[in-house]
């Protein structure tokens, strides 16, 4: 968030990032806060892991205010937003300022590379602009400090934007430095959390899994998944998911078609997905299937016939049916289609 300033600036500075030199840093601080992302992913409940995370933030990097979330590029929209200390209402003001934004300008050209303002403008420059009018006064942000990422799988970028509202305090480029170093960290401490509230108790060991969030955006898949969706969508790109797929996954119900039955659970803001493809028993009749299935388990023609009341010549005529849709030869293949299948 912040100021519509040149970045010229900054420029060279920001392209050293990989030379910089990150000596004077308060290392064991440093470590203590990863330490405890790390033990706070594993441990504390989703909804709890933001206001935590910045709380070990703030014991090595005082700020007063903050916001934390993701937004798209194309086209530029906010999706999800986590306020510390800050009035909601901030969002809707400073929507139709977003294009006059150069600090965020700033760090969507550099993913990865945290920002200060400080090094971006002037507190006299700053403090004219229409962004500081109309969202940085009423809401105190005096000067800021952010980075963004950009997500693996969905590529959505994850923004932190830390805020201090005392004008004479800008953040110092140790603490600058500092926040560069954690960010990684930090995101895939979120991520780690975020996975573990919604895989946990569903079945994590499905070959064609991913997690989606509630406007149908890919935040996690495994690769089986996006190859199951690459086979029925060929057109298919990008993070957001087949446009077939998106009524499904803001309803949470579950998608089916001739191909692709597809297993949708809420979880939270988020959705759990499985995809099944459709296999060769999906051909078969209800009743073949049936009886398919009784004579996989060992039922005798006459026994079957007993049970469905048919006469044994109209169960060998289904089972001769079932071989040829199953593309078996003998009963152990049917066995081994049908059982493994099932399971």
């Amino acid at each position: 968030m912040n100021a519509p300033i040149s970045l010229s600036s900054t420029t060279s500075n920001m392209a050293d990032t990989p030379d910089q030199d990150f000596s004077g840093l308060n290392v064991h601080g440093l470590s203590r806060v990863v330490l405890e992302l790390n033990r706070a992913s594993r441990e504390a409940a989703f909804s709890r892991f933001q206001p935590l995370a910045l709380e070990l933030i703030r014991e090595i990097i005082p700020f007063d205010s903050a916001w934390w979330g993701n937004a798209a590029a194309e086209p530029m929209e906010i999706h999800r937003l986590y306020l510390c200390n800050c009035d909601d209402s901030i969002l809707e003001n400073y929507r139709p300022l977003m294009a006059q934004d150069f600090f965020l300008a700033a760090l969507m050209a550099q993913p990865g590379v945290t920002i200060n303002m400080a090094d971006l403008t002037s507190r006299a420059r700053y403090v004219r602009t229409e962004l500081y009018r109309k969202v940085g006064k009423p809401y105190r942000v005096e000067w800021s400090l952010g980075t963004l990422l950009l997500e693996p799988v969905s590529s959505l970028q994850e923004f932190l934007t830390l805020w201090r509202h005392d004008g004479k305090k800008p953040f110092s480029e140790t603490e600058r430095k500092t926040k560069e170093l954690l960010m990684p960290h930090l995101a895939e401490a979120h991520r780690a959390a975020r996975l573990r509230e919604v895989l946990e108790g569903a079945h994590a060991q499905h070959e064609r899994w991913a997690v989606a969030d509630e406007r149908g955006y890919l935040r996690e898949a495994n690769p089986g998944f996006i190859h199951c969706l690459r086979e029925h969508w060929p057109d298919w790109q990008g993070s957001l998911l087949p446009e077939a797929l998106l009524e499904c996954i803001r309803s949470a119900t579950n998608f089916s078609s001739t191909r692709l039955k597809m297993r949708i659970a809420p979880k939270g803001a988020f959705r759990y997905m499985q995809a099944l493809t459709s296999c060769a028993l999906d051909s078969l009749s209800p009743r073949e299937h049936d009886i398919a299935t009784r004579y996989a388990r060992g039922e005798t023609y006459a026994g079957i016939a007993a049970v469905l009341k048919l006469s044994p010549a109209t169960v060998r005529n289904h089972i001769a049916n079932c071989y040829r849709k199953l593309a078996v030869n003998n009963k152990a293949e049917l066995v081994a289609r049908v059982l493994r299948t099932a399971n």
